[in-house]
């Protein structure tokens, strides 16, 4: 959104300015913080979860937290940037120019990592999914941005699960150089580190709903193969930001995701709409059915 006011002796932005925030508000003080990996921070606190969200018209947000937005960034764009941090933070935990790489779980945030991997020059990327509708958006999705060539579907079926693991290691000569885990499936993660390569990477950002998770075959498929495993929490403050914004400098595509926009009073409908399954992201407007503009004001 647009900065309303400054709080007394604020540094920031000037009023008026197109801004968008990171909404983990840490503590600066904790071994993590001082170490400079804030967003491990140990006290974190979440808005939206244990803080007040953004879904209305003004949010006070502490001016450390704010990121001014370069020009053309579209706005619904800029509604959804603290969920596209966790795409860019997790496609780019390692490099992926001329890799092999698995993304398990095509939603939002996995079409988010494949345009990003797919931007960044992946030589083979490999979506596996549940639903063959998600594949179908990624199939189409691929065409639509000139990288279908590149791009290699899964439908995971349980009691073919197997196969289709030993069919993915054989295609890629031994797995792929980097699986990225985001649909947090118990499942999911141990096909993500069952397909990678010998001393690859499995970067994994899905939250499992149980605390507990078996992997499976653990020393035979961790230790003895040498994988590195990278948990990803969050956007790193503000690297991920940094690079983030400068991807959308040089072009990457995310627009495509908003499959609808509505005034920020229709939330419920909004969340309707996405518990239908019919959607990808939905933009809200604040005050949009109030005469403002969908286009410069602000999004949530």
């Amino acid at each position: 959104g647009r900065v309303d006011k400054l709080g007394p002796d604020t540094p920031g932005p000037q009023i008026g300015a197109l801004v968008s925030a990171e909404m983990h508000e840490v503590c600066g003080h904790c071994p993590a913080c001082r170490d400079g990996k804030a967003h491990a921070c140990a006290h974190t606190r979440y808005r939206g979860l244990n803080e007040n969200g953004s879904f209305a018209d003004y949010v006070v947000v502490s001016a450390t937290n704010v990121v001014a937005l370069p020009d053309g960034v579209p706005l619904k764009v800029a509604a959804f940037l603290d969920p596209l941090g966790n795409a860019v933070h997790t496609a780019c935990k390692v490099p992926v120019e001329g890799k092999s790489v698995l993304v398990a779980g095509y939603g939002a945030i996995g079409a988010m990592v494949v345009e990003i991997v797919a931007f960044l020059g992946a030589r083979e990327i490999h979506v596996m999914d549940v639903k063959g509708k998600a594949l179908r958006k990624a199939e189409e999705r691929a065409a639509a941005a000139g990288f279908a060539d590149r791009l290699v579907t899964h439908r995971v079926e349980s009691a073919h699960r197997n196969s289709l693991c030993e069919n993915l290691i054989a295609r890629t000569g031994g797995g792929v150089d980097v699986a990225m885990e985001i649909s947090g499936h118990p499942d999911a993660i141990n096909d993500c580190i069952r397909c990678t390569r010998a001393a690859g990477d499995v970067v994994l950002l899905g939250l499992p709903t149980d605390s507990a998770v078996t992997l499976q075959d653990f020393g035979q498929n961790i230790i003895f193969r040498g994988l590195t495993l990278h948990a990803v929490i969050g956007r790193e403050m503000y690297r991920t930001w940094d690079v983030m914004l400068d991807l959308l400098r040089r072009g990457l595509r995310t627009d495509f995701l908003v499959t609808s926009e509505l005034p920020l009073s229709q939330l419920g409908e909004g969340y309707r709409r996405l518990a239908s399954g019919s959607e990808q992201k939905v933009v809200l407007y604040p005050g949009w059915d109030r005469g403002g503009s969908p286009t410069t004001e602000a999004a949530s």
